[in-house]
């Protein structure tokens, strides 16, 4: 398996201890202007996600920043546990 196709997630826990989980990423679902979105599969429980990969040289420009910062905030706002 290729080292680029597993992704790393680090979690901060309450207690202060770090938990990293692995994922393994699959097939392209779909790509927009500055971003792509993966299948990804945890490792430990084989659950499949969708995860949206944004390289970070694509956000040199004030304008991507700025565009990345409006869809977080749009996606905050749907108020769905399945986004993150």
């Amino acid at each position: 398996m290729e080292e680029n196709n597993v992704i790393q997630e680090k979690v901060n826990k309450v207690n202060g201890d770090i938990l990293i989980k692995e994922y393994v990423k699959g097939k392209l679902l779909g790509k927009g202007g500055f971003a792509k979105c993966y299948e990804l599969i945890n490792q430990e429980t084989k659950k499949i996600f969708a995860a949206k990969i944004i390289p970070k040289a694509g956000l040199v420009k004030s304008r991507s920043r700025q565009k990345l910062i409006s869809e977080i905030k749009i996606h905050k706002s749907l108020h769905n546990i399945n986004i993150v």
